[in-house]
């Protein structure tokens, strides 16, 4: 554990890159992170035709790039040599926390009016305070505030003043907790904040493979793209980290 300048505990970040190298010869990666080398060497590889199974190609351990307290992008680069070429896919940290979804309770026949949330029929779930509704016309970071049975008091984040009229619809509700990060669990190193250059939950955005853009012609990702990069080309793009866990700080 280190200490930042205002005086506050941090923690240097591993990334795990995931995927998988395939060819009849081994395959060699050389990865550049602002335009330094952070991993030149040969990576597991198949000799199978293309398939859907990670596994891990390489790690960045404990770099000082990465420290929980810092997040943003940093342009990185993997030039692929011998065998056949390399599938990318899912680019892992530690000290990251994790969001689980722990309810969702499904309001049919519902509707707002000023502040007030009459429910109709719960056909899914249980309804609570602290759920945060969606729905057709229901403003954003709307939750329950107070109430019980049919008739629930509601606020809206940043304004709890806010009014807002819903119709009869169809209401969700959802409840989340939050996981701490630690040394030893990995998770998805990127969900979407900060935004990236793409606006999407993608650790990897303006993907090029030598030198051509990809996005567009293909549309901007859901969720994390899988690339194939054959051998003898280069992937670069920016690499999207969110902020770690900083429980400790």
């Amino acid at each position: 554990m280190a200490i930042d300048s205002n005086g506050k505990n941090y923690e240097n970040r591993t990334l795990q890159f995931y995927g998988l190298a395939y060819g009849d010869s081994n395959v060699s990666l050389t990865a550049t992170i602002n335009d330094n080398i952070v991993f030149s060497g040969e990576v597991p590889t198949v000799n199978s035709q293309i398939s859907n199974n990670d596994t891990l190609l390489f790690s960045l351990e404990n770099s000082v790039l990465f420290p929980t307290n810092w997040q943003g992008s940093l342009p990185m680069r993997i030039t692929v040599t011998g065998g056949n070429g390399v599938i990318f896919n899912d680019i892992k940290s530690n000290y990251r926390t994790v969001v689980l979804l722990t309810q969702k309770v499904v309001m049919e026949n519902s509707s707002i009016e000023g502040n007030v949330l009459t429910v109709g029929t719960v056909t899914s779930g249980t309804t609570t305070t602290n759920l945060l509704l969606s729905g057709n016309g229901v403003f954003a970071n709307t939750f329950i505030q107070s109430g019980s049975g049919s008739t629930w008091i509601v606020a809206t984040q940043p304004d709890p003043s806010v009014a807002q009229s819903v119709p009869s619809t169809t209401i969700t509700g959802t409840s989340k907790r939050s996981i701490p990060g630690n040394a030893t669990a990995y998770f998805n190193c990127y969900d979407g904040t900060p935004a990236n250059s793409e606006n999407t939950p993608d650790p990897r955005s303006s993907v090029t493979i030598d030198g051509v853009a990809q996005v567009p012609p293909l549309v901007p990702s859901k969720g994390i793209w899988t690339w194939q990069v054959p051998t003898g080309s280069t992937i670069a793009y920016n690499l999207n980290v969110g902020i770690g866990n900083c429980a400790q700080s």
